[in-house]
Formats: C-alpha cells, sequence, structure tokens
C-alpha cells in the first residue's frame, strides 16, 4: 500500500492568493547569493499578507522539498519583513507558476 501527495491544485491557490495568476512565470525561485538578510529596506506594511503567503509555502514544502531552503530563508522575517523579502516571496510564487506540479 503506498500514498501519493499530489498539491498541484493548492500551488494554484497559492498563485492565485498571491495575485500572480497573470504573471509570467520565473525558473529561479531566489537569487543565488541574496543578501536578505542585510536588507535595509523599507518595512512590509502587511504583515499578515506576508505571514500568510509564507506559511502557505511552508505548507507546500512537504511535498516541494526543492522550495524548503527558499521559504526557510523567508521565514526567518516573519517578525519584520521588508519590502525586498516579499518581493523575495513573489519570486518564489512566481517559479511555482512554472513548476505547479
Amino acid at each position: 500500500m503506498s500514498i501519493f501527495l499530489c498539491q498541484h491544485k493548492y500551488a494554484l491557490d497559492i498563485i492565485v492568493e498571491a495575485g500572480l495568476l497573470g504573471a509570467m512565470p520565473s525558473n529561479v525561485s531566489i537569487e543565488q547569493n541574496h543578501h536578505l538578510a542585510l536588507a535595509i529596506d523599507l518595512p512590509f506594511p502587511h504583515l499578515d499578507q506576508y505571514r500568510q503567503l509564507v506559511g502557505f509555502l511552508i505548507h507546500l514544502c512537504f511535498t516541494r522539498p526543492k522550495l524548503s531552503y527558499y521559504v526557510h530563508v523567508l521565514s526567518q522575517f516573519m517578525q519584520a519583513p521588508k519590502k525586498v523579502h516579499w518581493e523575495s516571496a513573489l519570486c518564489v510564487v512566481r517559479y511555482l507558476k512554472g513548476n505547479p506540479g
């Protein structure tokens, strides 16, 4: 007996929730040499929106381990995200749009 998990619809729901249904997909989720921990940017005003999106991505990591590193990096900024962190989260969603299955 085996269990098969597919979160294709859940990934599409995340894309819709982020408002990126019409956006171009991306091949890369976050820049390779990112400096997100050193970001000196304006605070992101919608904390709940950032936390919700990262929470959705955390749940998706159970079936998409390739996203684990990027989601781990983004989850470090749940307390006080900056705009650059939000933009990086949207990059992960654009990557997810290119590879939803």
